[in-house]
């Protein structure tokens, strides 16, 4: 990542962008949350320092701790099988679903919009729209209410 995409990085931002490059390893390599954690900080240490660590390591807990249930979420949503999905797209969906469960604080629309920034960034080339399409549905389901709110204001 560029120097000037990082300063334009908020921290809850940063850590998002760490989770997913902590998920991705942990697919690659598995190991404990302390490890990935140690990763992280060891190759982008000031990068790592702008995170936001709590919400870092949260979505980094939960994710490794049932990695597989996260993403079975998204199961009824994709024509594809969920472990033919790529790493880096499995890592992002993950993520996203542990927000939307687990940190009710973050608007939905937030947490998708930054699954879909995610997308571009590390994806392949037109990720973004099939991470957009299992978010979107997943933050239908989940948060069905404040969807339907906010698909309400945006029309009006």
């Amino acid at each position: 990542m560029t120097d000037a995409k990082k300063k334009k990085l908020s921290p809850r931002s940063v850590s998002r962008s760490l989770v997913v490059q902590g998920l991705y390893n942990f697919k690659i390599n598995p190991k404990s949350v302390t490890e990935i954690e140690d990763f992280l900080y060891n190759n982008h240490p000031e990068f790592y320092a702008r995170a936001n660590y709590e919400l870092l390591h949260s979505i980094l807990d939960a994710a490794i701790g049932d990695f597989d249930n996260w993403l079975s979420q998204y199961g009824r949503y994709s024509s594809r099988l969920l472990h033919e999905i790529n790493i880096v797209e499995q890592a992002i969906l993950v993520s996203a679903a542990v927000e939307f469960s687990q940190n009710m604080s973050v608007p939905a629309p937030v947490v998708i919009n930054e699954a879909i920034e995610l997308a571009k960034l590390y994806g392949a080339e037109d990720s973004y729209k099939f991470v957009n399409g299992l978010v979107d549905r997943l933050a239908n389901e989940k948060r069905s209410d404040e969807m339907r709110i906010f698909k309400a204001k945006s029309i009006a």
